[in-house]
């Protein structure tokens, strides 16, 4: 049994900070395709695929919608099962 505990210790331990280090890059991809939408990464888009500003701003937010979603079900959730029920 209490080698049981351990391995969960490092699992929690393990999700515990994949959530942290999504959650900085989902803030770095908020501040840098959200807050500066006609930046030069903007530009690089354009010029390879004729994305117009609208339709790269829906693709990078539902991008960014998509990460949240799964870092909640795959990172958040199965961290907080382990440390409340275990």
């Amino acid at each position: 049994m209490g080698e049981l505990n351990l391995e969960l210790e490092v699992l929690a331990s393990f999700l515990g900070w994949l959530i942290i280090a999504n959650f900085a890059f989902i803030l770095f991809r908020v501040f840098i395709f959200g807050g500066a939408p006609k930046s030069l990464i903007y530009k690089i888009h354009h010029t390879f695929f004729k994305v117009t500003h609208k339709d790269f701003a829906k693709a990078h937010y539902q991008g960014i919608i998509l990460h949240v979603t799964l870092t909640v079900f795959f990172a958040l959730l199965p961290y907080l099962v382990i440390r409340f029920l275990f």
